[in-house]
């Protein structure tokens, strides 16, 4: 099987295609995979490490001046041989996709195989890639969207209805191996009796951290002994984390938000959480909700932002009115204060996180859908038709 991604980074994307591939190899070990990438990252090495990894290859080569008219149209060759030679392709964003298309337009009349694209993407990133329904014609594909919210909206954005839903999955073993770590608390000499409210993933304008502050600003004021706020996760880029330090300065937040970067294992630092911020403005789905709830941390959100909604109305968390700051802020301190209630949603979303998110329960179903075959019956209750 050939891979197309985008990323090789610690975002979202890169992360769950790791684990679909580490869970592949020793689940699978009969299937081998290609991988084809556009930016560079961590992940790349815990790929290439992978029993099931054949090859890592950069979707264009490198610039070496005198060779590089020989080497690109060698390098275009193999991408053509690993696009067109493998049982299926699997596209696992969008911006795969569009890579795709791009290369389909030079290359007109390609006997490309079974194309799987997994949509992990709602308006901005649609927007942002360049998608259209134009796209997915020409190709013998199924369309996975990660979550029923994301197939609405392929639904209202490109007019496309002909696929199916498979929630984002949660290795939860791994996860609970680092619980009871609490790495904040001992690296920042936080107090165990100060609550921490915690977000994760990379810091832009969709995951809300204009609104992360604006919630801490309002607790702050209004409580004598407000929580921590914390996100792990990077930046996009220099200026906007620029922008993010000054806003914290201007507000007076230095005490109130710490943003601790990216980090290779984020389990450790999601375990002294006691609360899961979820304030995207959009979000696919928030498979970092399942890590959160893996540990028994319940997450909060606004309605209709996050797929992870479907996982959170479980009884997993609590739902809030949309880009209502101070609506949050009262959620949030309604559940600090109230320790059982708090307590009781955490068990209830490790439960949910075991029963129905797990790696074992949906990555079969993913690998079924990508090989062109039938989704098991027992996937019935994971995977939803639209």
């Amino acid at each position: 099987m050939t891979v197309i991604t985008p990323y090789l980074h610690y975002d979202g994307s890169s992360l769950l295609l790791y684990r679909f591939l580490r869970w592949a190899a020793s689940a699978h070990p009969e299937y081998g995979f290609d991988i084809l990438y556009r930016y560079d990252g961590e992940v790349r090495k815990k790929l290439e490490q992978l029993s099931n990894v054949e090859e890592v290859i950069h979707l264009a080569p490198r610039k070496r001046r005198l060779i590089h008219r020989i080497e690109s149209p060698l390098h275009r060759r193999k991408l053509v041989r690993l696009l067109i030679t493998p049982h299926a392709l699997y596209c696992n964003t969008l911006p795969a996709l569009k890579w795709l298309e791009d290369f389909i337009g030079n290359n007109t009349g390609l006997p490309l195989p079974k194309t799987t694209i997994h949509v992990r993407e709602l308006g901005y990133w649609v927007q942002r890639s360049g998608i259209k329904r134009e796209s997915f014609q020409g190709l013998n594909s199924t369309i996975i969207a990660d979550s029923s919210l994301t197939g609405r909206n392929l639904e209202l954005t490109l007019g496309i209805s002909d696929y199916i839903v498979i929630d984002e999955y949660c290795d939860v073993k791994e996860v609970l191996r680092w619980k009871g770590q609490d790495l904040i608390r001992k690296e920042h000499g936080i107090s165990p009796s100060r609550p921490i409210v915690g977000m994760a993933g990379t810091i832009e304008w969709r995951k809300g951290p204009d609104l992360f502050l604006m919630i801490a600003k309002q607790l702050a004021d209004t409580m004598e002994y407000p929580p921590l706020f914390v996100w792990v996760g990077r930046f996009n880029d220099e200026l906007f984390e620029y922008q993010m330090r000054c806003d914290i300065k201007q507000l007076g937040l230095e005490s109130t938000v710490l943003f601790l970067g990216p980090k290779e294992n984020p389990y450790p630092y999601y375990d002294s959480m006691d609360l899961f911020l979820l304030s995207s403005r959009e979000e696919p789905f928030g498979a970092v909700c399942l890590e959160a709830g893996a540990l028994e941390i319940p997450s909060i959100c606004y309605r209709g932002c996050a797929g992870a909604e479907s996982f959170i109305t479980r009884g997993c968390g609590v739902v809030v009115e949309r880009s209502d700051p101070n609506a949050m802020a009262e959620a949030i301190k309604e559940l600090l204060e109230n320790h059982d209630r708090r307590k009781a949603l955490g068990r209830r979303a490790r439960k949910e996180c075991e029963q129905r998110y797990s790696l074992e329960k949906l990555l079969p179903q993913l690998l079924e859908a990508i090989l062109n075959r039938d989704v098991p019956a027992s996937a019935s209750d994971a995977i939803q038709a639209p």
